[in-house]
């Protein structure tokens, strides 16, 4: 989740979808025999998503748009916040996978342990210090806190660049080993941080 402050309030909540998020859900489907797995990773998808929706709303943040994209989702919201609330706001989302995790961890069947595993593995890859995903906002906003001027921020580009390097160094050596998923997460991810 990134949030982008817009000066106008007042509207109603937009709901857009990029063509890359298409792409992304068409590959999901065509890749799955059946559509188990895809329902699941969509539905812990849209109650990390809420989570942020919610932080806003009890922050009384006027959230004006949420676009979906092939690396995430973004909140647009009307005006900035403290440091603690975008923390908050900035977390929400892993912290709703974590929570259905450990609700639904002593339902039985095999369809709750799936979506178990579904959250803890979002909350997780979104919880990565690689910006646009949480865990780099989180950082971002941390080492910002704590260390003086463009120090926090060069700090946080820093383990950025760290941790897209070692997804990209593992993704190597399992594409030797002949899974090459980390390395096209983490080409994806490094990519992903052009734009910021």
């Amino acid at each position: 989740m990134r949030t982008a402050a817009r000066p106008r309030t007042g509207q109603r909540l937009a709901v857009r979808a990029t063509p890359g998020f298409w792409v992304v859900l068409a590959l999901l489907v065509m890749t799955e025999e059946g559509y188990g797995l895809s329902l699941l990773f969509f539905a812990a998808a849209l109650c990390h998503e809420l989570g942020h929706l919610l932080a806003a709303r009890a922050m009384r943040l006027p959230v004006e748009a949420l676009t979906l994209s092939a690396m995430g989702a973004e909140l647009r919201i009307g005006r900035g916040c403290s440091w603690p609330g975008e923390l908050a706001l900035t977390l929400a989302g892993p912290g709703v996978n974590l929570l259905l995790a450990l609700g639904c961890s002593r339902l039985p069947g095999e369809m709750w342990q799936l979506f178990v595993g579904v959250n803890v593995i979002l909350a997780c890859f979104n919880l990565l210090p690689i910006p646009p995903l949480d865990g780099g906002q989180a950082i971002r906003l941390a080492l910002g806190r704590l260390l003086p001027g463009r120090t926090g921020w060069l700090a946080a580009r820093i383990v950025a660049d760290l941790a897209c390097g070692g997804a990209v160094g593992a993704g190597l050596w399992l594409a030797w080993l002949g899974n090459p998923a980390l390395l096209l997460l983490g080409l994806w991810l490094t990519i992903g941080r052009q734009g910021e």
